[in-house]
């Protein structure tokens, strides 16, 4: 995963979102506490679209590839 993902929809985005989230929980527990803290999380209310979803899932893909580099 050291390629930032290029995906097109929102169902194809969603998707890997949940899936790296899903892999951070199972196999970085420690890094569960930083995704509700990275802004592109914090959208209630408004409309998602699909740069703001591109731009939260290579924040997650940064965060376990540089986690995953330095342990």
């Amino acid at each position: 995963m050291n390629q930032k993902t290029q995906l097109k929809t929102k169902p194809e985005l969603l998707q890997h979102i949940i899936s790296i989230t899903s892999k951070i929980h199972n196999e970085f527990p420690e890094l569960s506490k930083y995704i509700n803290e990275m802004p592109e999380n914090n959208s209630v209310g408004d409309e998602i679209d699909t740069r703001n979803l591109e731009e939260y899932l290579h924040s997650l893909e940064d965060l376990v590839n540089n986690y995953a580099d330095t342990h």
